[in-house]
């Protein structure tokens, strides 16, 4: 089932396609992060030059695929204040306050806190909101992509972006991969059979953990912040699925298993002996690979494990007829080539467990479900378990465990208080 939305929807097959529609969409405006470090300097040069405005025809608004690209500004706040000067400009005098709009987006609580420290729901919030205002400056506008950052409880504040521009008579234009509005779970019949015969169970444990949410711009006035996960430990089956809402602390909790953000505390995912870390493949894996080439990538699984790495990679690759990586030429490799071997390098390392955060991100649905099982049928072979991060429910009827994070609104006090609290608990999968 597709998400009922009364505006105009282009569904694309490759996160390449559309990218360059988008870019096209916008003159070009944006530098290319997926076609190497060539292209996106000689891109950056153009646009800092100024050469790329030519053929604008007016102000136009756009949210990326990744909206934290959109928001160039130090705080939630300061981006809509922003947006909010260049629509004072137009001589309007009916605008609605930024803080009106940030109590629609329900945005009250992030105002002050750094972008950089959002999680992916609560930063593409900010970019609708910025996008609600920008109707009053602006002539149309381009959203990327905005169903694989928004929860379905979410998706409400989209729906009244496109009733606010409908109303003032402005275009606006979503690009899409295709599926990825969805609301359906994968049906049982197509999880593989390997995911119900072949369970892999492993405990996962959290105690006294702090998590550091950011490094205070300005220590002297602010002291530092921190989400604090109440304690918890159990034993799952792999894959196990990380349930929550935008915003509730999902990818917080994997970064902390992997030891990728400052934590205190003890926090840790128990499988087989002699094990490596938690290893983690970030949503956004066009940042992760710094513009690095797929050789690059490749190396650091380590000279030794060049032959491993190849093996890991056709497994994924394979079945899934993915384009392979010395056809392409002088190209750079796809989004799903390099996602591939960064699951690759990273089961080569033998991880106590892959952490796979927002998978589909990038991938039409048919080839996201393609991608994750493959990969979980890849890992399970080596004994390595599972855990995949998502608000959607695509992935219920193939989890063996179901893990729930809700965000509670308590608050600790003293000067050591929590931004937040993190609360976790085994689910089923009727969870909602």
């Amino acid at each position: 089932m597709k998400t009922k939305f009364d505006t105009n929807i282009t569904y694309f097959k490759t996160y390449e396609e559309r990218e360059e529609a988008f870019r096209e969409s916008v003159f070009e405006l944006i530098p290319r992060k997926y076609s190497g470090p060539w292209l996106f300097w000689q891109d950056f040069a153009r646009i800092s030059h100024g050469t790329a405005l030519n053929d604008s025809d007016g102000p136009i608004a756009y949210i990326t695929a990744n909206p934290r690209d959109c928001l160039v500004y130090g705080t939630a706040g300061q981006a809509l204040a922003a947006a909010q000067m260049c629509a004072r400009d137009t001589g309007h005098s009916d605008l609605q306050g930024a803080d009106s709009v940030a109590r629609q987006f329900a945005l009250e609580d992030n105002l002050h806190q750094p972008v950089r420290t959002l999680s992916g729901g609560e930063t593409v919030k900010v970019a609708l909101a910025k996008a609600f205002i920008a109707a009053d400056y602006c002539d149309r506008l381009t959203v990327a992509s905005p169903f694989t950052w928004l929860s379905e409880s979410n998706r409400t504040y989209l729906t009244e972006l496109a009733e606010h521009y409908r109303q003032a008579d402005l275009p606006m234009t979503l690009l899409a991969l295709a599926g990825e509005d969805s609301t359906e779970a994968v049906p049982p019949v197509e999880c593989p059979v390997e995911l119900q015969n072949d369970k892999i169970d492993f405990k996962i444990h959290f105690k006294d953990l702090k998590i550091l949410l950011a490094t205070s711009i300005n220590p002297l006035y602010q002291a530092n912040q921190y989400a604090v996960v109440e304690d918890f430990s159990g034993r799952l089956n792999s894959p196990c699925l990380l349930l929550g809402e935008n915003g509730h602390g999902k990818s917080l909790i994997a970064k902390a298993l992997a030891g990728a953000v400052g934590s205190q505390g003890d926090c840790g995912i128990f499988g087989r002996e002699e094990s490596g870390p938690v290893r983690i493949l970030l949503q956004d894996v066009v940042g992760q690979t710094l513009l690095r080439s797929f050789d690059a990538i490749r190396s650091t699984a380590g000279p030794s494990q060049s032959e491993q790495f190849q093996q890991i990679y056709q497994e994924i690759a394979a079945p899934a007829d993915f384009a392979d990586s010395s056809d392409r030429g002088e190209s750079f490799p796809s989004l799903l080539e390099m996602k591939t071997a960064l699951v690759a390098v990273r089961l080569c390392g033998r991880p106590a467990a892959l952490i796979l955060d927002e998978p589909d991100w990038g991938l039409s649905r048919p080839v996201a479900i393609t991608f994750v099982f493959n990969v979980i049928k890849a890992a399970h072979r080596r004994g390595i378990p599972i855990v995949l991060i998502s608000h959607k429910p695509w992935w219920l009827n193939a989890a063996g465990g179901i893990l729930k994070v809700q965000r509670s609104t308590d608050r600790d006090k003293g000067p050591d208080a929590s931004a937040f609290r993190i609360r976790l608990k085994e689910g089923s999968r009727n969870i909602p």
